[in-house]
């Protein structure tokens, strides 16, 4: 069986029912909207499973198997918002947003096959991984939801309504960033196990500590009334940083931000 194949078409059958469920949620028929993003989520689950039966691993050894990953965990994410802190509106950008990761992945190869090295034979492996997976697509989310929010008040000139982004944007922050703060935290026991010591100031590590700051720089603006118009740069910046992070150091796009402890992540 031709296994390439079968991801790029449930890759792309994945898309497609994102991109109805989203369709549907901006038009505010929230049923239909949510019955396709189910549909399109497990086409997720199938791929990420197919995933782990060829590779033998949990499928999170390279970019690809990541950014499968990273888009299954949307759907959970606005569940929890959803029921918690009742944001049934933001189910568009939520169906949405993972189509992003996932036109990534049919613009790559996909390596369906990978092997653990010795570094990685370690309980913390899954539980690391797992916890930055959620709190980037957390991220990304609330970064989209800010582009909106700002593009509302400043170009189109509506600020009516605004005060459910504010809130909703920072509740999805809110979320991301004890996800974000324990996968920095169990990668440095995970390095301690690994190589002897919590903390190396390697590239990734690095740039994943300016990242969890500016987040924590955003949650502190928040709460301070003089801060306030620091918000949205701090939150851009963060973002930029978590791209950074994710994405120019591990696909070592700058030489000189080239991760050399974490280069087979």
């Amino acid at each position: 069986m031709d296994y390439n194949m079968l991801v790029k078409i449930l890759i792309l059958t994945t898309i497609v029912f994102n991109s109805l469920a989203a369709a549907f949620a901006f038009r505010k028929m929230q049923k239909a909207g949510m019955s396709c993003y189910l549909i399109a989520w497990l086409f997720n689950v199938s791929i990420f499973v197919l995933n782990w039966i060829i590779a033998k691993e949990p499928p999170f050894g390279n970019m690809y198997h990541v950014l499968i990953a990273i888009s299954l965990c949307f759907m959970p994410a606005f569940l929890l918002l959803k029921y918690r802190d009742r944001l049934d509106w933001l189910l568009g950008y939520f169906c949405i947003t993972p189509v992003i990761p996932l036109l990534g992945c049919l613009f790559m190869g996909t390596e369906l096959t990978w092997q653990r090295m010795p570094a990685l034979q370690s309980a913390w492996f899954v539980p690391h991984v797992a916890a930055y997976v959620l709190s980037y697509s957390l991220n990304t989310v609330g970064f989209i939801l800010c582009m909106i929010y700002y593009f509302q008040i400043f170009i189109l000139k509506r600020k009516e309504r605004t005060h459910n982004y504010e809130e909703a944007i920072y509740n999805v922050l809110l979320t991301a960033f004890p996800l974000m703060t324990f996968g920095m935290l169990s990668g440095a026991l995970w390095a301690e196990e690994a190589w002897g010591g919590y903390w190396s100031w390697d590239a990734k590590e690095t740039w994943a500590l300016i990242t969890w700051f500016l987040y924590l720089t955003y949650f502190h603006c928040h709460q301070t009334t003089s801060l306030k118009k620091w918000i949205l740069p701090t939150q851009i910046f963060a973002f930029l940083a978590l791209l950074t992070t994710f994405l120019i150091v591990n696909l070592s796009l700058i030489p000189r931000l080239k991760s050399l402890l974490h280069a087979y992540v």
